[in-house]
């Protein structure tokens, strides 16, 4: 008979994050039941419809913010916990203070208890919630950081318990990507013969965007399209106008066929300021596609700069640029690290891989 898990999530967005979670989902032994719990929120439904095109049952819950309304309500899902004893509940966080309450009512019901941190952002940690993560972290049976980065954060800053902490990698669908372009993609992307530079990340301040808009205008040959969508659109555009490369610099907005774009385009850019484990640059990578990424935490473990990509300063322009001129204009360079680079998620970052890790785990906590 199939265990029961339940699969928690804060999330109101469809990004990397909640990709890995319904990667996770998707490639589970057949010997598991999954459920994934969602806010009561109309933010979540693509999500919800994701899940239950995998096959997983999607059911919802109260949104358990930060303060005491979320520790109210977490009663009802500790209550909900206890009726329906999962044999694992993991709850996927966005940032070390997601999914608190959610966590607190799994503790709370003695199931045990997993939590994957896709990333964490910047931000300044009150001494209430630090040691109220530290009563929480002494509960939760394991903790999985997505990289070695992420993992020594949790460890020397939040002071959670390093024997509860695991590292697990993200993966990438690697059978989707690699094929040709559809015929005429690259011409309604571009519109030019010049070389095209994909970013597809979400137009906001972690992912850089600044930093590549000035790098493009020291590159004046080549085009850059920016797949996705954000807060910061309209900021970029004004920033694009001033800089004098809007002909240059095409914004796509949402789009669904990132292996297209990929195939498409000649090389791939990802200027982050901080990333977990970066799904973008797996999949470019994957993609058989040149990589130039920022020097941070997370991305240095997926690509070894100048073996199959290359990694540059965060927030220089003009290292950034003088990376993609050197990409650009050596064709050589760029198949070696193409080839290089889909060889190494072959081999370290497949689903399976990442499912396998996550599945010891759940068999480790089960047999105590």
């Amino acid at each position: 008979m199939a265990r029961s898990i339940f699969f928690y999530t804060d999330s109101r967005e469809l990004g990397g994050a909640e990709l890995a979670l319904l990667m996770l989902i998707e490639h589970l032994d057949a010997g598991w039941r999954p459920t994934l719990l969602l806010d009561e929120d109309p933010g979540s439904r693509p999500l919800a419809e994701r899940a239950e095109a995998l096959g997983a049952s999607v059911r919802h819950v109260a949104p358990m913010p930060l303060g005491l309304a979320g520790a109210r309500r977490a009663v009802g899902l500790a209550r909900l916990l206890r009726a329906e004893r999962p044999a694992i509940f993991h709850a996927h966080l966005s940032w070390p203070l997601a999914a608190k309450w959610a966590l607190a009512a799994s503790v709370a019901a003695r199931r045990p208890t997993v939590a994957t941190v896709q990333l964490i952002p910047e931000f300044r940690l009150e001494r209430s919630s630090y040691l109220q993560l530290r009563a929480l972290a002494a509960g939760v049976n394991r903790y999985i950081a997505v990289s070695r980065d992420v993992a020594s954060e949790l460890i020397e800053r939040f002071r959670w318990p390093a024997a509860k902490v695991s590292i697990g990698y993200n993966a990438v669908e690697i059978n989707r990507f690699g094929g040709a372009a559809p015929a005429g993609l690259r011409e309604q992307i571009g519109g030019s013969d010049r070389p095209l530079v994909l970013t597809p990340a979400r137009l906001d301040e972690q992912k850089g965007h600044p930093v590549l808009l000035r790098a493009a205008a020291e590159l004046p040959g080549v085009d850059f399209v920016l797949a996705g969508e954000g807060p910061l659109r309209g900021s970029l555009e004004a920033l694009a106008a001033e800089l004098g490369v809007a002909d240059r610099v095409h914004f796509l907005g949402y789009r669904s066929d990132i292996p297209e774009l990929l195939a498409a385009c000649d090389a791939f850019a990802l200027p982050s300021l901080y990333e977990g484990s970066s799904l973008a640059v797996l999949e470019a990578m994957a993609a058989r596609r040149a990589v130039v990424s920022s020097a941070i935490g997370g991305t240095n473990e997926l690509i070894e700069d100048g073996v199959d990509g290359l990694l540059v300063a965060p927030g220089d322009s003009a290292v950034l640029a003088a990376a993609l001129r050197r990409l650009l204009e050596d064709d050589g360079l760029r198949a070696t690290f193409a080839t290089q680079a889909r060889e190494r998620v072959e081999r370290d970052f497949t689903p399976a891989a990442m499912t396998g890790r996550v599945e010891a785990i759940y068999a480790e906590l089960l047999a105590r």
